[in-house]
C-alpha cells in the first residue's frame, strides 16, 4: 500500500482533489442520515434506528471510509490506525481523560448516575458509537481535508462536520464544534486514534450524555441496539480483515 505521507502538510494550503469530494459527499451522507433519523424519530423509531445505526454508523462511518482507504491503497497508520506506540499514547489518552473528568466535577458536579441497567446499556451504545465518529471524523476526514485545505482548515471542517452531525439528536453544536476542534487537535499532534479513544472521547461523551441531557434524545433500546452494533462491526472488520487485508502489517512499521 502506498503512502499518503507526501506533501507535507502546511497549516494552510489549497490543494482539493477528488479525495476531498469525496470526504465532503460522505460527510453530507451522514448529515442527510442524521436529519432523516430526527424527522423519523417521533413517527417511526425503529426506521429512525436503523437510519442512525446501520445506515449512518456502520455503512457511511465505518464501511466507506475503511473501503476507500483500502481502495485507494493508502496506509492505515497515515489515518491514524495503528499501533505504534501505543502504550505510550494509550497513557496520554488515560491522563487527558482523567483531567477532562477531573474539570467536569469541578466545575459542575459533583453528580450521580443510577448504575442500573438502562445506564449501563446507554453506556456502551455511546463506546460503540464512538469508533464511528474516531474513525470516520478524526481518522477519515480530517486527513483528507488537511491535505486539502492545511491543518487548520483540516481540523475546522471534521469539527464542523462533526458537530452538525448531531442534528438529528443533539442541537448544542456551538459547544460541539468547539469539542471537535479540542479532539481534533489531539489526535493531529499524536496522528493515532489511541490519544482520544477511549479514555479522553470517553469521558465528554458520558458526561455529555447520562449527566447532562438537557438537550440530547434519550437513547431507545441501548442493549439491543448495542448487540447490533456489535454483530455488525465484528462482521465487517472480520470481512475487511481477510477480504483487505487490514491485519497485515504495515510496510512502515
Amino acid at each position: 500500500m502506498k503512502t499518503f505521507q507526501q506533501p507535507a502538510a502546511a497549516l494552510f494550503a489549497w490543494r482539493p482533489t477528488l479525495d476531498t469530494l469525496a470526504a465532503a459527499l460522505s460527510g453530507l451522507v451522514i448529515l442527510a442520515l442524521s436529519a432523516l433519523m430526527g424527522r423519523l424519530s417521533g413517527t417511526n423509531p425503529l426506521a429512525a434506528i436503523l437510519a442512525r445505526d446501520v445506515g449512518m454508523l456502520v455503512f457511511a462511518g465505518l464501511f466507506f471510509p475503511l473501503w476507500y482507504i483500502h481502495h485507494r491503497r493508502w496506509e492505515w497508520e497515515d489515518f491514524g490506525f495503528h499501533l505504534r506506540n501505543w502504550k505510550f499514547y494509550l497513557a496520554i489518552n488515560l491522563v487527558l481523560g482523567g483531567l477532562l473528568g477531573g474539570i467536569l466535577w469541578v466545575s459542575r458536579g459533583p453528580w450521580e448516575v443510577a448504575l442500573d441497567a438502562y445506564t449501563l446499556g446507554c453506556g456502551l451504545y455511546i463506546m460503540l458509537a464512538g469508533i464511528f465518529e474516531v474513525v470516520f471524523f478524526y481518522g477519515f476526514q480530517l486527513h483528507l481535508f488537511e491535505k486539502a485545505f492545511g491543518t487548520v482548515l483540516g481540523i475546522v471542517l471534521a469539527a464542523a462536520f462533526y458537530s452538525l452531525h448531531h442534528m438529528g439528536f443533539q442541537t448544542e453544536f456551538f459547544k460541539l464544534f468547539l469539542v471537535g476542534i479540542m479532539y481534533g487537535t489531539a489526535y493531529r499532534l499524536a496522528r493515532s486514534v489511541l490519544i482520544i479513544y477511549p479514555f479522553f472521547w470517553g469521558i465528554g461523551a458520558l458526561f455529555d450524555v447520562l449527566v447532562q441531557a438537557q438537550a440530547i434524545t434519550p437513547i431507545a433500546w441501548p442493549w439491543p441496539r448495542s448487540g447490533l452494533l456489535l454483530v455488525l462491526m465484528y462482521f465487517l472488520l472480520n470481512w475487511g480483515g481477510r477480504r483487505w487485508g487490514w491485519w497485515r502489517p504495515s510496510s512502515q512499521a
